[in-house]
């Protein structure tokens, strides 16, 4: 019998849990992410939280499993984040191994995500699930029959790069166009104060929510539609078309058993949920038939940290010895 760690490293927050081979989740360290402290302070972090949980485990620790909020190499097990200075080409596997003598594996948050929701949250008892995480940008996680599907460079899932239609927009990939660009927290709240500033007199009760056009945001949208706001239902509506019609594809490329949403966009829950799913009808051809299930994520916040730990058994050495 043996204990496990996972790790989950973002650009807001990053956590620390240590788990049985049950996946049950037995402790929790958690702490927000200072990111002018760079790679070499969340390395110091990571390094205390993952000595404190060995030390106060009650079983040997085996191994550790990374979500990390960026790309990542799989195959050389190296972060490749453009987004966080300092991380580029990182072997942060090989960095866990050297300094807390532990075996481990790292991966991107969308694919950890997928993981987890697969053995652990909404997709339970499936064979094929496809995961979205929706907040700032958009990630993406596939996984058929208990295997994630990375790709030949492990960009597989990258489903908020999806090329939606001619843009203006600049998405944080380089591209115009994408996905993210359309239904991304931001995105949604960029739409919001484009209207405002076209039509003042359409602030409507986003004027009772915040103090001026640049505090709006997603969630301030969100709630002005479930209060009544025409203009913002508007914004959730279109987001949600954008959404439907990725969904759309991915069914007809992949035909899921489900499809998990997750990430603090979804946090709104029914009200743009309920709008995929009208569109994803609409949009959907009855003669092709569409049974894959669309839900909300059943973990939030902790699929990433679940499906780090579900990373240790691609550890070679430990395969046969932790089982999920």
């Amino acid at each position: 019998m043996a204990n496990v760690i996972g790790v989950d490293i973002g650009g807001t927050q990053f956590r620390t849990g240590l788990f049985n081979q049950q996946g049950r989740l037995l402790q929790v360290l958690q702490g927000d992410t200072l990111r002018s402290g760079g790679r070499d302070w969340m390395l110091k972090q990571v390094y205390d939280r993952c000595e404190s949980l060995i030390k106060s485990s009650d079983l040997p620790v085996r191994a550790c499993g990374i979500s990390f909020g960026g790309p990542v190499d799989f195959v050389g097990q190296r972060v490749r984040s453009i987004h966080s200075p300092g991380w580029e080409d990182f072997p942060l596997a090989q960095w866990v191994t050297e300094n807390l003598k532990l075996p481990c594996r790292v991966d991107n948050d969308a694919n950890c995500g997928a993981m987890g929701e697969y053995f652990f949250g909404s997709g339970r008892g499936t064979q094929s699930l496809v995961f979205l995480t929706i907040s700032t940008g958009i990630g993406g996680g596939i996984v058929c029959d208990g295997k994630v599907l990375r790709g030949k460079n492990s960009f597989a899932g990258e489903l908020g790069h999806l090329p939606m239609a001619d843009s203006h927009i600049l998405c944080s990939c380089g591209s115009r166009g994408c996905l993210e660009t359309f239904c991304s927290g931001p995105a949604i709240a960029r739409r919001a104060r484009e209207l405002v500033e076209r039509r003042p007199d359409a602030m409507g009760r986003l004027a009772a929510l915040c103090s001026s056009r640049e505090d709006i945001s997603a969630k301030i949208v969100f709630q002005a539609a479930v209060e009544g706001d025409i203009a913002a239902q508007q914004i959730v509506d279109e987001a949600a078309r954008w959404l439907a019609r990725a969904l759309l594809m991915v069914i007809r490329i992949i035909d899921p058993d489900k499809i998990v949403l997750g990430g603090g966009v979804m946090q709104a829950g029914e009200v743009f949920l309920r709008p995929v799913r009208t569109f994803l009808q609409e949009m959907s051809n009855s003669t092709i038939i569409c049974s894959t299930e669309v839900r909300l994520s059943e973990l939030g916040q902790d699929s990433q940290l679940f499906g780090a730990q579900a990373l240790v058994q691609e550890i070679p050495a430990l395969v046969h010895s932790i089982t999920l």
